[in-house]
């Protein structure tokens, strides 16, 4: 995913800070929102303490986090046009890079989890990990690979080629109709009744050829900094004043149809809106984001560079229904609702261990394509 003649380490530091984002989300989303809204779950741990009809403003918190990894995800693609568009795409490096980690982190998970159900076996302490362990689904929710890929395989095909050739003027025109096809409604939801997930490959061939765009042309360079941090600041107050209104709206529904019930409902189910990768919010934040970080000027900083390529094996090792029985072992709502400063407190430490345990499993991957490379004359026939 990254360009070694490249290396920025300001965009290197955006990697790094969109990956926590991705991390994050994904405990709330997997983890912290199943807690809230599930009644087995709810049951088990005795703790719906958020199961009333009233506005709770520690649940705003995670509506504010919702578009985070989504914003992570668009950042990704924005980096990938901006070093790529107008270069040759050596789709070969990448498949072997995305099949070599991919297969790596899949063994990785396997082996993981034996020993997680292992340690079950011999410790009672541990039973009740072992429930949660799901490890058929310890590479199904990887979903970004294959997205990234297909960004990058358009791109290699026929995008870049494309794009190099538009004026500034095609190109911008370029940029305007992909961005409308996937925000108007009618033409959105057309295409996905073409193919599952269409909607979101434009948004990433839009994201895509508009950081090749900003790369080219600069087109935001008159913005002052400070204006692109109150675009995000508005973003986040419409994100939060739209969760303020679904959930009064649920409220007044919920009165209403306890009066007319019968038997009365007695029970208000809390739940946290989802946002899509192609949403305009995630575009706008993503966008601002990386504009602000672009105009960092950074020096060539190593320790930044050698952690940021690491994101995408982060990204394998965290997005399974594996990582996810381990996050829900943890009573998160309990704490959210009575500690909130030990709940954030809590979430940016587990966030930061998840980085660095990847982080980790990403140096040993290093590692062991070295051993391979030194040892190829033991088990490939080398021409005499």
């Amino acid at each position: 995913m990254n360009n070694k003649g490249s290396r920025a380490s300001n965009i290197e530091l955006l990697r790094i800070i969109a990956m926590f984002m991705i991390i994050v989300y994904h405990i709330v989303l997997h983890c912290i929102n199943v807690q809230l809204t599930d009644a087995a779950s709810i049951e088990k741990l005795g703790n719906g303490y958020f199961n009333d009809p009233v506005f709770y403003k520690q649940l705003l918190s995670l509506a504010l986090i919702m578009p985070f990894g989504l914003v992570g995800n668009a950042v990704f693609i924005l980096i990938s046009g901006y070093f790529l568009v107008d270069r040759e795409i050596d789709m070969l490096k990448i498949s072997k890079k995305l099949l070599s980690q991919l297969l790596f982190a899949a063994v990785t998970l396997v082996l993981a989890s034996a020993v997680f159900i292992y340690n079950a076996y011999q410790n009672e302490a541990t039973q009740n990990l072992f429930s949660y362990i799901r490890i058929q689904y310890f590479n199904k929710m990887s979903w970004f690979v294959g997205y990234y890929f297909i960004i990058m395989l358009l791109a290699s095909l026929f995008l870049n080629k494309y794009l190099v050739n538009l004026d500034k003027k095609k190109y911008l025109g370029f940029l305007f109709t992909i961005l409308a096809i996937s925000q108007l409604g009618w033409s959105g939801g057309l295409l996905d009744d073409l193919a599952k997930g269409l909607r979101t490959v434009v948004i990433g061939i839009f994201l895509y050829a508009l950081g090749g765009y900003i790369r080219k042309y600069n087109p935001f360079e008159k913005i002052r900094g400070y204006v692109l941090i109150l675009i995000i600041i508005a973003c986040n107050c419409l994100v939060g004043i739209s969760y303020y209104n679904i959930t009064n709206g649920k409220i007044q529904s919920f009165f209403y149809n306890q009066n007319l019930a019968e038997p009365k409902v007695t029970e208000f189910v809390q739940s946290i809106p989802k946002f899509d990768n192609y949403s305009f919010i995630v575009v706008i934040i993503g966008l601002c984001l990386f504009e602000l970080f672009r105009r960092i000027n950074l020096p060539s900083i190593k320790i930044i560079n050698i952690v940021a390529q690491g994101t995408f094996m982060i990204y394998l090792l965290h997005d399974n229904g594996f990582a996810y029985s381990i996050w829900s072992t943890q009573d998160w709502i309990t704490l959210l609702y009575k500690d909130f400063k030990g709940f954030v407190s809590k979430l940016a430490l587990w966030a930061l261990g998840v980085f660095a345990v990847g982080l980790i499993a990403y140096w040993v991957y290093i590692g062991i394509n070295q051993l391979f490379k030194k040892t190829r004359p033991l088990y490939i026939k080398t021409e005499e």
